[in-house]
């Protein structure tokens, strides 16, 4: 089991109805949801890199996306 990482799931306009049916779905594939922003369709949460792909196949689902790193150079860096 790796550790979890942050996504994005942007619900299908169609299914925009079902958001909250979705993100139950998404928690029953192991999304640790953390937020339903169903008038944009978006579900947000965590989830063990594995279970990226079950999401997707969630009925309804038009991505899964995610997180993107941000790396910054330390203070004492000759590049800022």
């Amino acid at each position: 089991m790796t550790s979890p990482i942050g996504v994005t799931i942007t619900i299908d306009d169609a299914a925009l109805g079902d958001v909250h049916d979705i993100a139950e779905q998404a928690r029953a594939a192991g999304l640790t949801v953390s937020s339903v922003l169903d008038t944009l369709g978006i579900i947000t949460g965590s989830v063990d890199r594995e279970a990226i792909a079950a999401l997707a196949r969630i009925p309804g689902v038009s991505a899964v996306e995610p997180e993107a790193g941000i790396g910054i150079a330390p203070p004492d860096s000759p590049i800022q």
